[in-house]
Formats: C-alpha cells, sequence, structure tokens
C-alpha cells in the first residue's frame, strides 16, 4: 500500500512540475503590407526553434521544440491580398511542431524573438521580406570591426549608407525594427551589420525606447478617448518604370544634351546619409539618356557620362559643339534651414541674366559659333552694333521662350509622379542656362537636405522614374507644339539671315508709324506679315523686313 501511495505522489508530483512548465503556442496571426508578410507566434514560453529554407526559395519551414500542446498548436491564419505566404500547413514530430510556409515572392526569412513586454507573451517573429517591393532583405545581424564595416558601405547608386526604407513608427516592434535599420547596413550578401559604435548606440537606444514605451503604458489615461500611435511617412521602393529600348534615330533627330549637374572634385550636394549629388545626377542623366534614345525622333548627349569634373562654362559649349536643341541640366537641391523643403523644380534663365551674357557674347570672341544662323549674321554685322545687339536679343528671347514652355510639359509629368516644389518654371540667374541660342532648363529632382526625399533620391527605380518623367515632358512639349520647335532654329535663322527685326506692337502704335521707324513702306509690312488690314493688336508681333 506504501508503494501504490508512493507511487501515485510521484506521479502527483511529476504531473504539477509538467504543468508548471508548459510549453505552449496560444495563438499564431498575420499581416502584410507593401513590404513584407509577417507572421507572428504567441507563446507562454522563451521558445528554442530551427529553419530550414527549399533551394528554390518556394518552401520555409519552421520548427519549435518541445510544445507542450504540440497536437492543439494552432495553424489557421488570414492570408491578405498580396501576402508571400500563399500557405502554411502543420506537420509534428515528437513534442516539435513543424510549420511548413508555402512562398510566392519572397526573400530570405527573418526569424526573431521577442520577450514579454507590456502585457504580451513572448512571441516569435517571422517576416517575409517581398522581393517585388523591396531591394534587400533584412538577413543575419553580424557586428563587424570598424575596417570591415567600412569597406561595405557606400554600395548604393548614391554612395552612400544604405537608407532605411520605411522609417515609421506603428507600435513597439516596429520602432525597434526601425531603430535596427537606421543603425545597421545590408551588404550585397544579404548580411545586415553594425560598427562596434552603432552596437554601442543600438544597444544604448533599444533600452531608451523601452523605458519610454513602458511608461507610456503605465501612465494614466486622461480620457476615454483612445490615442493614435504616431505615424511618419513611409518611404517605399519605387516600382520600376518600362524599360527603354535604343533604336536607330531618324537622319535629322532633335539632339537634346543631358548635363549630369557636379561631378569628380565637385559632389554638390551631400545628405546627411551620405547621398552625393553628384551620383544621383549621373544615375539620372543617364537613365534619361535611354529613354531619348528609345524614340526615333531624338538623340542624347551626355555632358558628361562618368564621375568627372566638367566646368560650367564648358557644358553649354559641349553643346553647342554637338549641335543641341535643347540643354536639360539635372540638378539634386539641398537647404540649410532643415529638412522640410521637398520636390521637383524647374528653373529657366532670368532676363538680367541673359542680358548680362549677351553683352559679354559681343564683346568676346565667341558669337561666330552661335547656331541657328545668329552668329554668322552678328560676325558680318561688327560694324553695326545695334543690328548685332538685336540679333542677339532675339535668339536669346526665342530660346528663353522656348525653354519655359518646355519646362511647364516636364513639371506637368514630374508632378504626376513626384511632389513639386514650384509649379512653375523659375527664373534665375544660373551660369549652365546661358547660352542664347540653345533653350536651356535645369530640374532640381529633390531635396537631399529632405531625410525621405534623399532615400527616394537613392533609390535606382525612383531615378529611373525621374528620367521617365522628364522623357515624357519632352515628347508631350515636341507633340504638342510641333511648330514651336523649330522656331528658334529654322523661322529666327531665317530671319536674322534677312537682316529682320521683329516688332511688339505697344498702345498707341500703327503700322505707318512703324513703317516710318524701321525706314520701310505699308505695303512691305503688310506683305512680310501676311496682314489684310491695316488693324493691330497691342503684343502683336511684326516682322520688319
Amino acid at each position: 500500500m506504501k508503494q501504490v501511495i508512493r507511487f501515485f505522489i510521484a506521479a502527483l508530483l511529476l504531473i504539477s512540475a509538467t504543468l508548471s512548465q508548459a510549453a505552449t503556442i496560444t495563438n499564431i496571426r498575420a499581416f502584410a503590407n507593401q513590404d513584407k508578410t509577417r507572421v507572428v507566434l504567441d507563446l507562454d514560453f522563451n521558445p528554442r526553434y530551427s529553419t530550414a529554407l527549399s533551394a528554390d526559395g518556394h518552401s520555409f519551414v519552421l520548427r519549435v521544440n518541445d510544445v507542450t500542446n504540440y497536437r492543439q498548436a494552432p495553424v489557421r491564419i488570414t492570408l491578405q491580398p498580396g501576402s508571400a505566404v500563399s500557405a502554411l500547413q502543420k506537420a509534428l514530430d515528437g513534442n516539435d511542431v513543424r510549420y511548413l510556409f508555402t512562398l510566392q515572392g519572397s526573400g530570405t526569412p527573418n526569424v526573431f524573438v521577442l520577450k514579454p513586454q507590456g502585457g504580451h507573451n513572448y512571441r516569435l517573429v517571422v517576416d517575409f521580406p517581398h522581393t517585388g517591393t523591396r531591394l534587400v532583405s533584412t538577413g543575419t545581424l553580424q557586428v563587424l570591426d570598424q575596417d570591415t564595416a567600412e569597406a561595405r558601405l557606400g554600395t548604393g547608386r548614391g554612395a552612400g549608407i544604405p537608407p532605411t526604407h520605411v522609417i515609421t513608427v506603428h507600435d513597439a516592434d516596429s520602432a525597434e525594427n526601425a531603430l535596427l535599420n537606421s543603425l545597421s547596413q545590408v551588404g550585397a550578401d544579404g548580411i545586415r551589420t553594425m560598427t562596434p559604435q552603432q552596437a554601442q548606440a543600438y544597444s544604448q537606444k533599444l533600452q531608451q525606447l523601452r523605458d519610454a514605451q513602458a511608461k507610456r503604458q503605465t501612465a494614466a489615461v486622461p480620457t476615454q478617448q483612445t490615442s493614435q500611435p504616431q505615424v511618419e511617412e513611409e518611404v517605399l521602393d519605387t516600382q520600376a518604370p518600362p524599360v527603354p529600348q535604343l533604336i536607330q534615330a531618324l537622319p535629322d533627330p532633335f539632339i537634346i544634351a543631358v548635363d549630369a549637374g557636379h561631378g569628380g572634385k565637385d559632389p554638390g550636394a551631400i545628405g546627411k546619409r551620405g547621398v552625393r549629388e553628384k551620383n544621383v545626377t549621373l544615375a539620372i542623366a543617364r537613365a534619361l539618356g535611354q529613354y531619348i534614345n528609345s524614340n526615333q525622333q531624338f538623340r542624347a548627349v551626355l555632358i558628361r557620362s562618368s564621375d568627372v569634373f566638367v566646368d560650367l562654362n564648358r557644358r553649354s559649349e559641349i553643346a553647342r559643339q554637338k549641335k543641341a536643341d535643347i540643354l536639360i541640366s539635372i540638378h539634386a537641391d539641398s537647404v540649410a534651414s532643415g529638412s522640410s523643403a521637398r520636390g521637383a523644380s524647374v528653373w529657366v534663365l532670368s532676363n538680367n541674366r541673359a542680358v548680362r551674357e549677351n553683352k559679354k557674347l559681343l564683346q568676346g570672341s565667341k558669337k561666330s559659333q552661335l547656331l541657328g544662323g545668329a552668329g554668322d549674321v552678328i560676325s558680318q554685322s561688327e560694324q553695326n552694333p545695334y543690328l548685332a545687339a538685336t540679333i542677339l536679343d532675339m535668339s536669346s528671347d526665342n530660346s528663353r521662350s522656348e525653354g519655359y514652355t518646355l519646362g511647364q510639359e516636364i513639371l506637368a509629368k514630374l508632378g504626376g509622379f513626384t511632389r513639386l516644389h514650384n509649379k512653375k518654371p523659375i527664373h534665375a540667374s544660373l551660369a549652365v542656362l546661358k547660352s542664347p541660342d540653345i533653350p536651356s532648363l535645369l530640374i532640381e529632382t529633390g531635396f537631399l537636405s529632405n531625410r525621405y526625399e534623399e532615400i527616394q533620391l537613392n533609390q535606382p527605380n525612383y531615378q529611373k522614374q525621374i528620367a521617365y518623367a522628364i522623357y515624357q515632358g519632352i515628347v508631350s512639349y515636341y507633340e504638342k507644339y510641333p511648330k514651336q520647335r523649330f522656331k528658334s532654329r529654322q523661322e529666327s535663322a531665317q530671319r536674322v539671315l534677312n537682316h529682320e527685326r521683329v516688332h511688339t506692337v505697344k498702345a498707341g502704335e500703327y503700322l505707318a508709324k512703324i513703317a516710318r521707324q524701321y525706314q520701310t513702306s505699308v505695303a512691305a509690312l503688310k506683305e512680310r506679315n501676311q496682314l489684310k488690314s491695316d488693324h493691330l493688336r497691342i503684343g502683336q508681333e511684326i516682322i520688319i523686313p
């Protein structure tokens, strides 16, 4: 009898010990956004687990060891549209639970455990990065020595620190993930790394983050209203635009000079993450050149095709040597006052700067190099400064007008893709725009001083989308203004070769008065301008034969 009692006591102790050490999976849940699919297992114990990924990346196994409720462990989850997980099954191996995930469009999964906090039990988290919307997977975290870590930096297109692609704080989990992303980098091998300094900073900031979260949870709620979580803007990876295909140009294509701002010893603006303007502009210029060359009406000329320094004065000269019809200079803006300024803008040459540059040109030796026939006539009219200045001003006005109109079309297309800092072209005194014979405009693609736009401008697909929008603006201009495309290249050239000038009608002027002013006849004015009556409108342009 004593032996039976001892047996029952031992059995009760064993059952009690087993119950006190229960290791159960209480729930499984999932959600998906454009960045990743996350699956979370809620447990009442700190799990031991192992994982395996199939060679083709279509299957993933998560094995949780020594589960008390292995038979009743949950397996049903609701999968949202766009999820990287298409199916989930459960299999048993002794007390181990094996979850089998069927994947579609997922990178290497990232698995980690979150310890109990704020009323939560342990959470075993599996993140499946979406290959269609993420450039890199999170990978394994390593702390490297400083030299090795520095060697891995600067692999992005902008040669800066690979940025955090999602800056958002929804809850404690995502806040910790955002902190991890901001203080580590992902190399080409998919391994997320930290320098020793970053690891130390991460440890300190993680503790601060958790302390702040604990204080918020214990603080008394003054009202019955539920406060919304603080959410910052989410910077998602950009989808790629159509791929340009190089085709043969027509015999006499429109030549478009594309100038990548800065370069070589001149880095231009540098963002807080180290993204350099010269690299961003070169990437966009190259992409724009590819789109231009995919249209048989156009042909692109790159002012610089590599990381070299080109003097500002040389840029317009190169465009002129290549007989460019227009010059587009690509830049990225920056302001020292803060990071709130953002958006793209287009700049054209101001009238005051044009007047100064025209005077310099008339006094120099390069006036004969101007395009559109103006150079030849100006050189032949050196004994008549008034005529030379009039011809140059006319060529300059036509070019600036054409550049402004083209800038409007480009802004309309850019505004359909990204934010605009200014909705109309801005007049400014910029050296790269000073050519009086080439319609020129400068495009600020965004602000590197803005933390969101620095991330965007460093994304290859975003750079291509900017280039594609600019290209669409060029196409729209040439389709919408078929006559304008010849205005400063043919009509203006013919006028200057014929020693013709253009007079803009002012209030109180009439044909006889204009004829006397230019020592010609009313009949000649009417014939040259195809006028059927003597009536004139204020602002009407009259060609003087």
